[in-house]
């Protein structure tokens, strides 16, 4: 079955990921028409993708971690002894549309669990809209906490898990000045909010704050006002692919040596960006880290590159999005029944196995720890600094 993907020479861009999920969308018409396919007995499980809405790096990767993940369930023998699928569906980088999706993927494609979307906003909007249709959903991507439902089940960090051991390690109580830089009003406002009780608690003061539109570039206006503070630390969280260009920048304004960028949500498609000098003032705290040597990471970047390519990044959000499928496999095993009210019924309080541990979803918030490390920008990889362990979510809610 095809999947969202990217071309040979591994740029990301949109028509190769569309291109993919035509191909997805091909493979389930036929299966529409061809009864020998329909009755194969698959158990499907819908994907609410990113593939318009400037957002083609974070679906490739997304892609490539649900495919890892479908590709190691069925390795293992499947979901009592059931071959697993993956149906995609364009999640266009806004809620709008989320209500025809999710229906769409139950109703005609007989998916029995949902891993999306991307924004942080639409989890809410496809929890309530899966609730109707009694299927669970799994979100695996940064978020800001402070949402519970029953339907929804959370693999992606919250402020607690991504951005408090970042501050308390680059601060480490020393009183440092931050100026806090983001994008996506609609969470990241939550998110610093919380960040700056972190800030408080290691003698840290914030001398200023700026969210950007999606996809600016024309950072100079704000790294103009944070030159005229005494800020040393910029807590940032641009994730897209416009991210890296304030780093740069920084370098071209003079600032670069000054500051030290804690960077939430940085990954190796960032740094692969960066020049060396950039890349080393960068830090940042993620759930999986690309050059880890761990044998687990060794085996799920080696899953993703043997389809993708020796030269392609492997992220935290194709781990996360891995760990989400393998946290619907397992639950429907555990239950022996592979349908959406099994898996609702046993994801609460779930241990299962990521590529770099062990994680477990809380039976109360349906939000999971995280295995995590302190990670710097180096010379030619992302490196592991520190490693963290298993951190709780702290989801400020409960189902």
């Amino acid at each position: 079955m095809s999947v969202p993907g990217v071309s040979n020479s591994h740029q990301f861009n949109r028509r190769a990921v569309l291109q993919g999920a035509s191909a997805s969308a091909a493979c389930v018409a036929l299966s529409r028409k061809a009864p020998a396919l329909a009755q194969s007995g698959a158990v499907r499980i819908g994907v609410l993708l990113p593939l318009t809405g400037e957002a083609d790096v974070i679906a490739a990767q997304t892609s490539a971690g649900i495919q890892a993940g479908v590709e190691k369930l069925n390795a293992d023998g499947g979901v009592l002894g059931r071959s697993v699928e993956a149906v995609y569906r364009d999640s266009e980088g806004h809620p709008n549309n989320l209500a025809q999706h999710c229906r769409d993927l139950v109703k005609n494609e007989g998916v029995v669990g949902v891993i999306g979307p991307f924004i942080a906003a639409g989890r809410k909007f496809a929890a309530r809209h899966v609730s109707e249709l009694g299927v669970p959903l799994v979100s695996a991507t940064n978020h800001e906490g402070g949402f519970c439902h029953p339907n929804l089940f959370t693999l992606g960090p919250t402020p607690a898990q991504d951005v408090s051991p970042l501050i308390e390690y680059v601060d480490g109580g020393a009183g440092r000045n931050y100026f806090l830089v983001g994008s996506y009003p609609s969470w990241q406002n939550s998110m610093f909010r919380q960040s700056r009780f972190r800030i408080g608690d290691q003698g840290g003061h914030v001398l200023g704050q700026a969210l950007t539109d999606v996809g600016e570039m024309q950072f100079e206006p704000v790294l103009r006002w944070i030159a005229d503070t005494d800020a040393d630390v910029v807590l940032y969280c641009v994730p897209r692919s416009n991210g890296p260009l304030f780093i740069k920048r920084a370098k071209q304004m003079g600032l670069l040596g000054r500051l030290t960028f804690a960077w939430i949500g940085f990954n190796e498609t960032h740094h692969a960006v960066l020049s060396s000098e950039e890349r080393e003032r960068v830090v940042t705290c993620s759930s999986f880290v690309m050059s880890d040597r761990t044998t687990g990471v060794r085996e799920f970047v080696e899953r993703v590159q043997r389809v993708h390519g020796a030269d392609f990044p492997v992220t935290y959000y194709a781990h996360n999005h891995s760990s989400a499928v393998a946290a619907l496999g397992e639950a429907w095993i555990q239950a022996g029944e592979a349908s959406g009210y099994a898996a609702i019924a046993t994801l609460p309080g779930l241990s299962f196995n990521g590529a770099n541990g062990s994680m477990t979803i809380n039976a109360a918030s349906h939000h999971s720890t995280l295995n995590l490390v302190i990670a710097k920008g180096g010379e030619k990889e992302l490196e592991v600094v520190k490693r963290l362990g298993s951190v709780g979510a702290a989801a400020g809610c409960t189902v």
